[in-house]
């Protein structure tokens, strides 16, 4: 319908200008122009869908949902940048890394929002996941150390013999901690991993003593260390440490699907990628007081201003236009062979586990 009306609008508008103009050339160059500017204005007008979505509705699994890692997809919901595109996304924690990837194989979850070498690991358990959109380039995690239990922390060898608290145990957290630890020449098996459920469970337990450091993310993490209750030990929201460490930029959360979602309704997929990707340009911009209209309630935040440098603090690490190279699937690869050798000699073929396609229309449209 809106379309319908700015085709009209722009008809009208090119009538009027025939009626007053000329017939010298100059005119006509002058017509032919800003018959170019308004066309190329309505191809890019960013409220329009460029298709009726062919699945309305979708079911999207995420974990921590207090966790600032997943901002791209509440601003995408809180601006209604996902209903302007004429679909419904409806967000589902799920309370462990297991219970998400389980939801996308049995179709109860049609995309996974979760580190991109998930889609890997899939992969080898015969499920083909497919990352459609990137919202992280970096794994955005970070070690805090408490202050109050380890005050004289200097390397991670210090950390031998501590507890360490992370949320998911058995995920892409777990990974991405026991890469850096073995290459830092300390061993996984000599801390103490305590699983935590939450970012408020992780915050009492930091508080308490219970846990010597947290492997976690923002907002929970600015939080702590506005307070001096953490000092961090290591950082991956940004590109510099991410591409020090992991020797290339490892991507963070992306969107996951299944391949029959992409073949069967790809109107859906372009739709949902398309909000995303209107997201993370809407962030690249976003000012103090543009945040804090689309803040929402979150149980960790004391107050705005760490909302707020809880945002500049991960703004890095957003991906800036959705689009996942292949640089970042080979990150992703050398990690996975360093913690488990036989992954180096298994047939995985990483190239299919990426479809750039939607992102590359949406870049287009959006001008990104």
């Amino acid at each position: 319908m809106r379309v319908t009306r700015s085709l009209t609008m722009l008809m009208c508008m090119s009538s009027l200008y025939l009626t007053h103009v000329s017939h010298t050339p100059a005119s006509r160059r002058q017509w032919l122009k800003a018959c170019s500017s308004w066309t190329a204005a309505l191809a890019v007008l960013p409220w329009q869908a460029m298709a009726n979505p062919d699945k309305p509705r979708l079911t999207l699994v995420l974990d921590d949902k207090s966790s600032l890692s997943h901002l791209p997809l509440l601003l995408a919901e809180q601006l209604g940048y996902f209903k302007a595109e004429g679909i419904e996304v409806e967000l589902v924690e799920q309370a462990s890394h297991t219970a998400a990837a389980a939801a996308l194989m049995h179709g109860q979850a049609d995309v996974w929002c979760a580190p991109y070498e998930n889609a890997l690991l899939l992969n080898t358990k015969g499920f083909r996941a497919l990352s459609v959109v990137q919202i992280a380039r970096t794994p955005q995690w970070v070690l805090g150390v408490s202050n109050k239990n380890i005050p004289s922390y200097k390397t991670l060898a210090d950390l031998r013999g501590k507890r360490v608290g992370l949320l998911d145990s058995e995920g892409s957290a777990q990974r991405c901690l026991n890469f850096i630890l073995l290459r830092s020449g300390v061993r996984p098996n000599q801390l103490s991993m305590v699983n935590l459920n939450s970012s408020l469970q992780a915050m009492f337990s930091l508080r308490s003593g219970s846990v010597d450091a947290l492997w976690a993310t923002d907002p929970l993490v600015t939080a702590l260390e506005k307070k001096d209750e953490l000092s961090i030990a290591a950082n991956f929201r940004t590109l510099k440490q991410t591409q020090r460490v992991f020797a290339g930029p490892l991507p963070g959360n992306s969107l996951l699907v299944s391949p029959a979602l992409v073949q069967q309704r790809p109107q859906t997929c372009q739709a949902l990628v398309a909000a995303v990707v209107r997201a993370l340009k809407w962030l690249r911009t976003a000012g103090p007081s543009d945040l804090l209209r689309t803040m929402v309630d979150n149980p960790v935040l004391p107050d705005r201003l760490v909302y707020l440098n809880a945002v500049d603090n991960l703004r890095e690490s957003f991906s800036l236009d959705g689009w996942l190279s292949a640089d970042a699937q080979q990150a992703s690869m050398r990690m996975l062979s360093m913690l488990d050798p036989s992954w180096a000699s298994a047939n995985v073929a990483w190239q299919s586990t990426v479809h750039n396609d939607f992102v590359r229309l949406a870049k287009q449209r959006f001008r990104v």
